[in-house]
């Protein structure tokens, strides 16, 4: 393969039965078990990765069985009964690198982050300890002299079908000499009342960047159909409306990654080949404290609505201002009072939106989009109807230049989300009235997939999202900050000049475990690391 050609009709051929599914094509599953495993004895840990070796799902495979069930539900209205799929992948951390062959060799995976695991950056992260715990001990998994060697992930369409396999492929007390053993293991589901939905009720997932590549030269398939005609020169390049061309570098080793300055392709830097092929995975175990944010919201829209600057201030239409986004996913540069679930149902126009700038009308090839022009939105350059802290702009400023650099820059930070909720949705009570907190975990099982923790994840998390200043002046993100301060604050401005200032002492998200995984490439799995 030649990794230098780089024009959009000479894209890279994507090496799709080596790279594992879920990161350039996710699993998308209504079901998923991860299971923290730690190495004790070498030769039963290899014997065990020689048997589940066959069972870790490709890119080739999961990618074909998405566009099959996407063509069916065109078809059919709604999902294909039936039409169901189990995978598995798998991921190492450092030491379970360095245990199986070397710490020489686990350090060529190049990443600071990778090599001193999420404990010891955990302080820099600003991740609050749960239960009056010290440093990252209260932890469920993944704290400090507890971080797992494996995470193995086997997600389905069927509940049962995915719990059959992970007890299958989970090993035993008596299996293998008993090594790995299990440290954690955890189910996560899509929510039944609100699919595609995370706890606080918002859906989750809707933006994500288009990975350029080939599945295929014959003929040309691309691994994110191209819809839009190529934009004018100098511009950046998008897929769908709203889902901007990235190189795969930015994902998987072994590729061209993005120029910051002007889009363009840069090609991979060398790596040793068991490398290639593989992608950095971050796992977050992210506590939601859903009483406590609907409490706050409710008394703080009551706050603002007593003010001439928000006098119509509600609970629903706060979160969606801090949010960047209504529950149904509704972007609010495109519903600024009120939720529009029709736009949320819109694939043209629910992600086509900038901020620095107005959007501009897509232009679609033969056989895509419709005959009626899609309305612009409005852009937000001064942060009036989107605060500059919304939680998706924080970590997505799209068009508006970041103290990192300009639009360019930010391509270079994007991440692929493959987040489940996990735990039961926390029932609403009757009659309007606050909900209040049943004692019960719930929360977001957090994955994401890169190729540099430091300037893709950490980068978000402790630059943006932690930040009062970052991208642009504004404050937190009040969804997923941990600026470790105690008080965490959102600056809502008015086209007239005037500003109020939103304020928590209370953290809705918390960190209670997780960790900093290489997904290697399935020979390299096979061949490299499951041998002597």
């Amino acid at each position: 393969m030649n990794a230098e050609k780089t024009s959009d009709e000479q894209e890279v051929l994507l090496e799709s039965d080596e790279i594992q599914g879920n990161i350039l094509a996710g699993f998308n599953k209504d079901h998923q078990t991860l299971i923290a495993l730690g190495i004790g004895d070498l030769p039963a840990a290899r014997a065990w990765l020689t048997r589940v070796a066959p069972h870790i799902s490709s890119l080739s495979e999961v990618a074909q069985f998405n566009g099959l069930f996407k063509a069916r539900r065109r078809r059919l209205g709604h999902d294909p009964v039936g039409l169901i799929a189990t995978w598995v992948n798998i991921a190492f951390s450092y030491d379970g690198v360095a245990k199986l062959k070397s710490a020489a060799i686990a350090g060529q995976v190049p990443d600071d982050a990778f090599k001193d695991g999420l404990p010891k950056r955990a302080a820099s992260l600003g991740d609050v300890p749960t239960g009056g715990a010290t440093g990252t001990a209260g932890w469920v998994m993944g704290g400090e002299g507890r971080v797992p060697d494996i995470l193995l992930i086997v997600a389905s369409d069927d509940s049962s079908e995915m719990a059959l396999l992970a007890d299958q492929l989970t090993p035993g007390t008596g299996d293998l000499g008993g090594a790995p053993v299990v440290l954690w293991k955890e189910v996560g589901d899509t929510r039944s009342d609100l699919p595609g939905h995370e706890h606080f009720g918002f859906k989750d997932g809707v933006s994500q960047p288009a990975v350029r590549g080939l599945l295929s030269k014959s003929p040309d398939v691309y691994l994110a159909v191209r819809e839009l005609l190529p934009p004018a020169a100098g511009a950046i390049s998008f897929a769908t409306p709203g889902s901007p061309l990235v190189w795969p570098g930015e994902f998987v080793f072994g590729y061209p990654s993005n120029n910051d300055s002007d889009g363009t392709a840069v090609a991979p830097a060398p790596l040793p080949s068991w490398v290639r092929n593989g992608s950095l995975l971050v796992f977050r175990r992210l506590q939601q404290d859903v009483a406590g944010f609907a409490g706050f919201l409710r008394a703080s829209a009551a706050a603002l609505a007593s003010t001439s600057d928000f006098p119509n201030m509600t609970p629903e239409r706060l979160g969606a201002t801090l949010v960047g986004r209504w529950p149904s996913g509704t972007p609010i540069l495109r519903a600024e009072i009120k939720d529009d679930p029709d736009i949320a149902k819109d694939p043209q126009s629910v992600n086509d939106f900038l901020y620095a700038n107005d959007s501009v009308a897509p232009r679609f090839k033969e056989g895509y989009g419709t005959a009626k022009p899609l309305p612009p939105a409005k852009g937000d350059p001064n942060g009036f109807v989107c605060p500059h802290a919304a939680h998706i702009r924080k970590v997505n400023p799209r068009d508006q230049d970041s103290d990192k650099g300009d639009q360019f820059d930010t391509l270079t930070r994007r991440i692929l989300r493959r987040g489940i909720p996990f735990g039961p949705p926390l029932p609403a009570p009757p009659g309007g009235q606050l909900p209040a907190d049943d004692g019960v975990e719930r929360g977001l099982h957090f994955l994401c997939y890169q190729t540099s923790i430091v300037q893709q994840f950490e980068l978000l998390q402790t630059d943006w999202a932690n930040s009062t200043a970052n991208p642009k002046a504004g404050g937190h993100d009040l969804i997923i900050g941990q600026p470790g301060t105690p008080i965490r604050e959102v600056e809502l401005a008015t086209s007239v000049g005037n500003s109020q200032i939103v304020q928590t002492n209370r953290t809705f998200v918390m960190m209670t475990g997780g960790g900093y995984f290489f997904s290697p490439s399935i020979s390299s799995l096979q061949n490299f690391l499951a041998v002597p």
